[in-house]
């Protein structure tokens, strides 16, 4: 019994170090898009600026060549998963994200709506270097 405690005590620290890592900062990459009228993919430069404090996360998201942002909205983290939605005037609804973390990038989907229908992205992105951690 008790090297099965040992274990789960081992195993849930080593979860708690690979998945609790502070997401604080600014994110930078791409969302691709398939348009299906065209046949071809669109991509856009985006950004997310976010901000960890305890379990509690939050922050903004826009495209690069914007000065507008939109505010991230419902963050939660399960696993190495993070999720959270953000609408704009552009959309007819919540854009929702399911983004999975390995170290400094984060992959995964967007879909929502949009005013000709509905919309799914894949998103990449990578965590900008601060001048400290270089």
């Amino acid at each position: 019994m008790r090297p099965i405690i040992l274990t789960f005590i081992v195993i849930s620290l080593i979860g708690a170090l690979a998945f609790g890592a502070d997401l604080t900062g600014t994110w930078t990459g791409t969302i691709a898009v398939d348009d299906t009228g065209s046949g071809t993919t669109i991509t856009t430069q985006i950004h997310v600026e976010l901000q960890q404090q305890g379990a509690g996360l939050s922050g903004k998201i826009g495209r690069v060549e914007d000065t507008d942002v939109v505010p991230i909205k419902n963050a939660k983290m399960e696993g190495d998963i993070l999720s959270f939605e953000a609408a704009s005037d552009e959309t007819s609804g919540p854009m929702k994200f399911s983004l999975k973390i390995v170290g400094d990038r984060m992959e995964g989907t967007m879909k929502g709506s949009i005013d000709s229908g509905d919309i799914n992205g894949k998103v990449k992105l990578t965590r900008e270097k601060t001048a400290a951690s270089r």
